[in-house]
């Protein structure tokens, strides 16, 4: 299976900043961050998403409402702890997953098994800068209240310390597309495949047609 991707407008924004930075110098800290988002972004798309470590997110009272979120753990900058031991995966990309477009016909709803869902990215930092928070921002959650556009829908608690744990769930709940992003959704799904499409003004960076591992902190998650 693959997935569009429909990045948020501020995700969009973090993007151009470090593909300007891998631009200048593909070394240079942000130029890594480039790299290792898009590899992420890739996987995302393509359902590798099991080649990365990840956690679906949750929420609690010091934290905001991301039950349809999850994380994936990426490989930036190795980092090691005073004592010499190697820390986990330096940054996290939280996404949050939605089902495929309906096609009308008339007056019915035709549903077609070979839809393809959509993903979308929401934040990539480090994370000592609380990703997690940046999307809870970007979402316009408030912090410490469940969602009311959640109800019914479980998560995976706060973002955790230290290793991943054995069985847990790792992507996030598939929702509807949400009305605001239902035009972008309706053009990737109305659009010639990507290797004819023309370039589309109306969803600017709506999927990933990029090349395509950042800043360093000890804070574990």
């Amino acid at each position: 299976m693959t997935y569009y991707l429909i990045h948020h407008p501020d995700f969009s924004r973090d993007m151009d900043r470090l593909h300007e930075a891998w631009k200048q110098d593909r070394d240079s800290p942000a130029g890594r961050e480039f790299q290792a988002a898009v590899a992420a972004l890739r996987a995302l798309r393509e359902e590798r998403e099991g080649e990365y470590q990840g956690k679906q997110l949750g929420y609690g009272p010091q934290s905001y409402d991301l039950r349809d979120c999850a994380e994936l753990k990426v490989p930036v900058d190795r980092e090691f702890t005073p004592g010499g031991f190697e820390r986990g995966p330096s940054h996290r990309l939280v996404y949050r997953e939605f089902d495929p477009l309906p096609v009308i016909e008339g007056d019915r709803v035709v549903q077609d098994p070979d839809a393809q869902p959509y993903r979308q990215p929401i934040a990539f930092a480090h994370r000592s800068n609380d990703p997690a928070d940046i999307a809870g921002k970007r979402l316009g959650r408030t912090l410490g209240m469940p969602s009311q556009e959640l109800l019914g829908v479980t998560g995976g608690g706060r973002p955790d310390i230290g290793p991943q744990r054995e069985g847990v769930r790792t992507t996030p709940h598939r929702i509807p597309v949400p009305g605001d992003l239902l035009r972008q959704a309706q053009i990737l799904r109305d659009s010639p495949p990507a290797s004819t499409a023309p370039k589309l003004a109306a969803a600017p960076q709506a999927n990933v047609n990029r090349p395509g591992t950042g800043m360093s902190k000890s804070k574990e998650r």
